[in-house]
């Protein structure tokens, strides 16, 4: 084949996707394992399809890992657990449904993944109730703790000696989380739904009742069931000290020795009093004077702060009232039930308070009655 054949054959170069802008021609320097008059060759798109793609192929990348981020700090977010919030999660609810909730409630960051991290990890059932849950949690700690189920709060119903039940209910009204409102305590220990061996006929109300004591109270926990727990905790005090019994001997009724005990807990500020002040509503009881504790009106009056008629026609009103109030007037601990159970062997028919400190003086005689008056003046006491 001849020199001009095979330069026909050759022709001109083909035209290519590709080519090397900068080449530097012919002349161009020999770089290193290049021969002599080959061009540097330096890459550039041509064909605007093939850049589309490269454009394409880079955003779903840069997609890729911006979601990739995006999804690890929702699965295990940055930062640490916040504050916490309390989530109620009803019966019922989807996962959909659950994963909204806890997104407003800011426990997690967004519903959407967490609905597919709980199914594509088989996790659940989550369980419905009141949970407590801190913030910004990682998806494997708030689902273990909806599996788990909501951890119950409890609370702890501290009942001071003396305590009526209206003061109680306020009490159990007051503990954070429990859910039992002062009427429902009211409706429970005064409705006749819970009854006492030792309330009689024709008597609703438990005031007196009801141990005063220290109670543990669990979250969704009823009033009837609280004050049922209650009722029990008294009966069982009251079979170690033998009411029935002693009441008896006494020739009372277990509940009027309960009511003595009741006044002697309002009343006595000091122990040494409780079994004299116990000795004076026997005394009169017996003799058919009328008790006179300032106590027992202002129970019957609901305890007001203010001025007290002492002369009001109230069945509590024992100044003017022969007998036992109707009810008890506070609930008694151990103390005031021993002394009314075994009060002290006395003449006393006179009790008043002679000094700031709650002491109080006892005379058998109107004319000791009247120097205690003068002593309780003389101490401002207002007698």
């Amino acid at each position: 084949m001849s020199d001009q054949a095979g330069a026909d054959l050759e022709g001109p170069p083909l035209e290519s996707a590709y080519s090397w802008p900068g080449d530097l021609g012919p002349e161009a320097e020999p770089g290193p394992g290049r021969a002599p008059g080959v061009p540097r060759r330096r890459w550039a798109l041509r064909h605007p399809l093939a850049t589309v793609a490269l454009v394409v192929v880079l955003g779903l990348v840069v997609a890729g890992v911006v979601g990739y981020v995006r999804v690890s700090h929702d699965i295990n977010p940055p930062g640490g657990p916040g504050p916490q919030v309390t989530v109620v999660i009803p019966p019922g609810a989807s996962t959909t449904r659950i994963a909204g909730i806890l997104a407003k409630a800011g426990v997690i960051h967004g519903p959407d993944v967490f609905s597919v991290y709980v199914k594509l990890n088989g996790a659940g059932p989550l369980e419905a109730g009141t949970y407590h849950l801190a913030t910004n949690q990682s998806y494997a700690s708030v689902i273990r703790a909806l599996e788990n189920g909501p951890v119950l709060l409890t609370s702890k119903l501290v009942v001071p000696e003396g305590y009526t039940i209206a003061q109680m209910a306020t009490a159990v009204a007051r503990l954070p989380g429990i859910g039992i409102t002062a009427h429902d305590f009211m409706q429970a220990a005064t409705g006749g739904e819970v009854r006492s061996p030792y309330e009689p006929a024709g008597t609703n109300s438990l005031e007196g009742l009801l141990f005063p004591a220290t109670y543990p109270v669990v979250q969704g926990e009823s009033a009837a069931t609280l004050v049922t727990y209650m009722v029990q905790t008294f009966d069982f005090h009251a079979r170690q000290l033998d009411l029935p019994a002693v009441a008896k001997r006494l020739g009372y009724s277990p509940y009027q020795v309960v009511t003595v005990a009741s006044i002697v807990e309002r009343e006595a500020k000091w122990a040494a009093d409780r079994g004299p002040i116990a000795s004076v509503i026997y005394n009169r009881l017996s003799r058919g004077i009328p008790i006179g504790a300032d106590s027992t009106l202002l129970y019957g009056l609901g305890n007001p702060k203010g001025p007290v008629d002492y002369n009001s026609p109230n069945p509590y009103n024992t100044r003017l009232n022969p007998g036992l109030p109707p009810t008890p007037i506070s609930n008694p601990g151990i103390p005031s039930l021993e002394a009314a159970l075994h009060p002290s062997k006395t003449s006393y028919l006179y009790w008043v308070e002679i000094n700031p400190d709650g002491k109080m003086g006892f005379a058998t005689t109107p004319a000791q009655f009247a120097q205690l008056q003068a002593e309780c003046r003389n101490a401002g006491l207002g007698c």
